[in-house]
């Protein structure tokens, strides 16, 4: 009789662990979902353009995704994510220019779902000096 109490509790600690770190590994995802889905690096990364984007979507958030646009004003096919940030505001089919020694540096990625349920990543940019 012992040992099947022995091994009784055995499973019961194995499943309250288990509910342990099941939590912590939910907190620890959610962390991620806080942060609207992006991840910032610890310094500035390389330029990834000096051309203009167009504005194609307006988060609730204020931030927007763009599409990068040659002098032609034709879509390149590189999407990204600039922040809302020190009071500026963005709106459909608004152009970002890129002024001369400046480019558009990636600071990080945004995690994204779309409409018909695929996931995309972006990078997150910045108009930085070169």
């Amino acid at each position: 009789m012992k040992k099947v109490l022995i091994f009784i509790a055995g499973v019961v600690t194995g499943a309250i662990l288990m509910l342990v770190i099941a939590a912590l590994i939910g907190n620890s995802s959610n962390g991620e979902s806080s942060n609207n889905g992006m991840t910032f690096f610890e310094k500035e990364g390389d330029c990834i353009s000096e051309n203009n984007f167009e504005v194609f979507q307006v988060l609730d958030s204020g931030d927007a995704l763009a599409n990068e646009i040659d002098e032609l004003s034709i879509s390149t096919g590189l999407m990204v994510l600039f922040l809302c940030d020190e009071g500026k505001s963005y709106y459909d089919d608004q152009v970002i220019k890129v002024p001369e020694g400046k480019c558009a540096k990636q600071i990080g990625t945004f995690k994204y779902s779309t409409k018909a349920g695929f996931d995309k990543t972006v990078p997150i940019v910045s108009i930085l000096n070169k």
